[in-house]
């Protein structure tokens, strides 16, 4: 009981110091003297923008409350002229294809679908469990290229928490269990960035590019650069996990105990609702790669029509509203309106400008290889005091541009590199995906790193020479 009140004490210490923070930070801009560059409405929205980020990653206030005082402060403070201006994020295709994303990874669990694959490629990879893990990374990863991270990662925690307790030492069940809960939403945000539709900050960075610079990726585009980075990631990523954690062995009867009960509790053939759901999934999917070539099948309303056919009544009724409802996460999507409000506003304001001065160097070779590995790990530098990746998508695209116009690089392969990377966000379990892994308390809060800071490494690595390459033939 003790120890309960203390650590509320610490939350309650900790949030209020965030507050406090703010409230300096925003003090301190109002000082900073305005020039021709840094104007008026951009010094006001600086405050703004470090103010939201510390009550941010000190959660002084619920994420979404946090959200609707930044629109409030850009008002306010007159970093824009209007209301609907603060609040112009919510007109973004984006933000709706995120809506419905939601819906689509609901109607994926409900029916048994990734569990069956699961199951077949556990099977067939079962001969020991650090080939179970491999199996499961595979699908996570292939599950997270169409539906959400988080969905991915979340709809395979049971199952392996249900093949931990094959583990009869119980110390063999932690290590084990660290080595596959931190591998699960690692192979989840890998898997994420092999389409468009994998993650809610792919989609974000395509948006942001196109408004700063008019050029947008296409799906089949984006495809050609995520993919091959996955293929080559994940196997890596199983390794590294493999190799530092080292998930206890089991006698292959047991394995083959479990895959069998396992196997029991799915229907023997796939049903109706089951083919529906990969059938209408199957659609979407090959709607949004004729987008590439035909503009008028824009992904958000694919999407949004796709999610609509699971409402269908009678025989092919896959949701209800309270079903959607249910699984909607309104602070993912105040979030990611307000944080693409705001990344308007840094540039309507003239702030990308002079943030692009402060946080990228003056001059930077013109060549593009070592402009995207130096974006690449800038962008992993940022993620430790930044742990929100939307927020530091919304926040720097901007000015990322800005600097690619000014040293002659490309801001394609910027952008696609920044946002690669960003959904990469798993040096500490502090984003979304990592925390649903974390909450199951097989590993402490600097296990992860032990991992994944190699992973990131060799992210650098690989996403700069691919995009470099890739992207030099596509754009």
């Amino acid at each position: 009981m003790e120890k309960r009140q203390s650590s509320a004490n610490r939350t309650e210490v900790k949030q209020f110091a965030g507050i406090a923070a703010a409230v300096v930070i925003l003090i301190i801009a109002h000082l900073i003297p305005t020039n021709e560059i840094l104007t008026l409405s951009a010094r006001n929205m600086l405050g703004v923008l470090l103010a939201v980020i510390v009550m941010l990653v000190t959660e002084a206030m619920p994420l979404g409350i946090v959200c609707l005082l930044a629109v409030a402060l850009m008002y306010f403070l007159r970093c824009v002229n209007s209301v609907p201006e603060a609040l112009g994020g919510f007109t973004n295709a984006t933000l709706f294809f995120v809506l419905a994303s939601f819906g689509i990874s609901e109607a994926l669990t409900v029916v048994p679908v990734s569990k069956r694959l699961l199951l077949f490629l556990m099977s067939k990879f079962g001969q020991n469990t650090k080939r179970l893990m491999l199996a499961i990374m595979i699908v996570t990863g292939l599950l997270s290229s169409v539906i959400s991270n988080v969905a991915a990662a979340a709809v395979f925690i049971p199952v392996v928490l249900r093949f931990l307790d094959v583990y009869e030492n119980e110390e063999d069940k932690k290590r084990t269990g660290k080595a596959y809960m931190i591998s699960l939403p690692v192979a989840s945000m890998i898997g994420g960035m092999m389409t468009p539709a994998g993650s809610s900050i792919n989609m974000l960075t395509i948006s942001m590019l196109e408004k700063n610079t008019g050029i947008t990726i296409s799906f089949v585009q984006w495809m050609v650069i995520g993919i091959p980075i996955t293929v080559i990631m994940l196997p890596a990523a199983w390794m590294i996990c493999a190799r530092i954690f080292k998930p206890a062995p089991l006698p292959e009867q047991k394995i083959k105990a479990y895959l069998h009960d396992a196997r029991k509790e799915l229907p023997e053939r796939m049903g109706g609702k089951e083919i529906y759901v990969l059938a209408v999934l199957l659609v979407m999917l090959v709607l949004w790669i004729l987008s590439s070539w035909f503009p008028a099948l824009q992904i958000a309303p694919v999407a949004i029509t796709g999610l609509a056919l699971f409402f269908l009544p009678g025989k092919l009724h896959v949701l209800t509203w309270n079903d959607f409802k249910r699984c909607v996460s309104l602070e993912a999507f105040i979030l990611l309106g307000v944080m693409i409000s705001m990344g308007n506003v840094i540039t309507s304001s003239g702030l990308s400008g002079w943030l692009s001065n402060v946080i990228f160097p003056a001059s930077f070779p013109s060549a593009q290889l070592p402009a995207v590995g130096f974006i690449c790990l800038l962008t992993f530098i940022l993620l430790v005091p930044i742990p929100v990746a939307p927020a530091l998508v919304g926040m720097l695209s901007a000015p990322l541009v800005a600097f690619c116009e000014r040293c002659g690089i490309s801001p394609v392969l910027a952008m696609a590199a920044f946002g690669l990377c960003a959904c990469n966000c798993y040096l500490l379990p502090l984003d979304t995906v990592p925390l649903i892994t974390y909450s199951t308390g097989y590993y402490k809060m600097f296990d992860m790193p032990r991992a994944t800071v190699w992973i990131q490494l060799l992210m650098i690595v690989v996403c700069s020479l691919w995009v470099t390459f890739a992207g030099g033939l596509l754009f």
